[in-house]
């Protein structure tokens, strides 16, 4: 009981912690979309995520990102372009993801039985990791980059 309470405290605490990257005007990301889409699949492989697994998580934020629009960018966004704001969601999602990894002890693989995020009701702790960082970027940029 105690392992799976320290668990759930970690990822609710993950989940829920702010996104620290600031979106300063003209700060434009320092690689593209796909640039940091391939980093962010380098760096899944990398710390033990499957391939099976990465292909769901990038698909889904793939989908997510796209959905960004141009017209919606702020006036300090627009300089940069949304190929940039695009990018910024994978580059807050790296600085907010990995320095989880080092030292834990939970086991990341351990499957959960969830509500259907992104289509599907069991999912490894590692996969509620990168969803709940995920969105935390989502939003930031959502916040940061964009108007309404």
């Amino acid at each position: 009981m105690g392992m799976r309470l320290g668990l759930a405290s970690v990822v609710l605490a993950i989940v829920f912690a702010s996104p620290s990257v600031a979106y300063s005007a003209g700060q434009c990301s320092a690689k593209s979309y796909r640039e940091a889409r391939t980093a962010m699949t380098n760096r899944l492989l990398s710390t033990g995520y499957s391939r099976a697994q990465i292909g769901f998580l990038i698909r889904n934020a793939d989908r997510m990102t796209s959905a960004l629009r141009s017209n919606r960018l702020n006036d300090s966004a627009k300089a940069c372009g949304i190929d940039s704001a695009r990018a910024h969601v994978f580059g807050c999602l790296d600085k907010q993801l990995f320095p989880l990894g080092a030292g834990s002890r939970a086991s990341l693989d351990e499957e959960k039985q969830t509500i259907a995020f992104w289509g599907r009701k069991r999912l490894a702790v590692r996969e509620l990791l990168f969803i709940g960082r995920f969105h935390a970027c989502l939003g930031a940029a959502k916040e940061h980059l964009f108007r309404g």
